[in-house]
């Protein structure tokens, strides 16, 4: 009797924990079903420049698989044989040049708590200068679009200052998933390379 009576307990504990980890579980999903996220794996690949936040790579942030994913305009192209040097992204030999008045525009994971975005640079032939902006559909349905701003990129590789997309992760509705990451030359030519996302916006 006393062996059965510790089988019951040892079987309602278990089925309490199950069902606790199946309601955490559930929750945790329907959080991310809300505020999107759960993009991939982060790292603090961007350590050896003072910036420890974790990030996740982009698909084909590395252009290893040609243009795949991206909508390039205005002759950019992906050019090999032009890696950043660090290959934070792993062994690459592919980069994306962008003339003067060139554009090309990715869609990327993000949530609501999924707000930077860095990536390597590197002016062709002399300094470029490069303009990125966030695109997000708003609450009104709408497209909302952040400026990132500019900056310049001299030649040899370097990484891009962080380009906060929080305030267009909060223009965008609740459960959406993805937003466009548009980059434009407006003068000198340039490559880009490796683009990252950061879910928590860290700044060192």
């Amino acid at each position: 009797m006393r062996r059965l009576a510790m089988l019951l307990v040892v079987v309602v504990a278990t089925a309490l924990a199950s069902t606790a980890g199946s309601a955490k579980a559930g929750r945790a999903g329907l959080i991310t079903g809300l505020l999107g996220g759960g993009c991939g794996v982060t790292a603090p690949v961007f350590a050896p420049w003072g910036d420890l936040a974790g990030y996740y790579f982009a698909p084909n942030g590395g252009f290893e698989s040609g243009s795949k994913g991206w909508a390039l305009g205005g002759g950019a192209s992906v050019v090999t044989q032009a890696n950043e040097p660090w290959y934070l992204a792993g062994f690459g030999s592919h980069a994306l040049q962008i003339p003067t008045g060139g554009s090309a525009a990715i869609n990327v994971c993000y949530g609501a708590t999924y707000p930077g975005v860095r990536f390597f640079a590197s002016g062709e032939n002399g300094p470029a200068v490069v303009h990125v902006r966030v695109v997000s559909h708003s609450l009104l349905g709408v497209l909302s679009v952040l400026d990132g701003g500019t900056f310049r990129a001299d030649q040899g590789w370097s990484p891009s200052p962080k380009v906060s997309t929080l305030f267009s992760a909060l223009a965008a509705p609740l459960g959406t998933k993805t937003m466009q990451l548009q980059f434009s030359v407006e003068s000198g030519s340039a490559q880009i390379d490796d683009v990252f996302v950061d879910p928590l916006l860290v700044r060192s």
